[in-house]
């Protein structure tokens, strides 16, 4: 891949032949995938970024047989949350006027004498 800096944060990105725009401020490229899947698209790729990644040590875990857990911690026991939220958007209580509350349920009246 070709890459050219047009100005800061925006590249074009030529690719066996066919040439992208590359936002990295936005996130965006011409390609789609990046906005699509969240992830960035090859042609969004910077060795400094990638780099930057690897940057921090990651230590590799030992077999679990071996792992050394606080036995306060071993003893814990974690539940799922008690409170589901219902899918969708919620319903919104409106507050009611005086003159909503103040009104007489269930009685009905004739339109014609009252």
């Amino acid at each position: 891949m070709a890459v050219v800096m047009s100005i800061d944060y925006i590249y074009s990105v030529s690719d066996e032949g066919k040439t992208y725009v590359v936002f990295l401020e936005k996130k965006t490229c011409s390609c789609n995938k990046f906005q699509v899947d969240g992830i960035s698209c090859a042609h969004a790729w910077r060795p400094e970024t990638i780099l930057k990644t690897y940057e921090v040590h990651v230590y590799p875990l030992p077999d679990k047989s071996e792992w050394n857990i606080p036995e306060h911690i071993a003893t814990e026991v974690v539940l799922p949350p008690k409170y589901k939220r219902h899918p969708g958007r919620p319903k919104k209580q409106r507050e009611k006027s005086f003159s909503e509350l103040s009104k007489r349920k269930g009685t009905n009246s004739c339109s014609t004498c009252g």
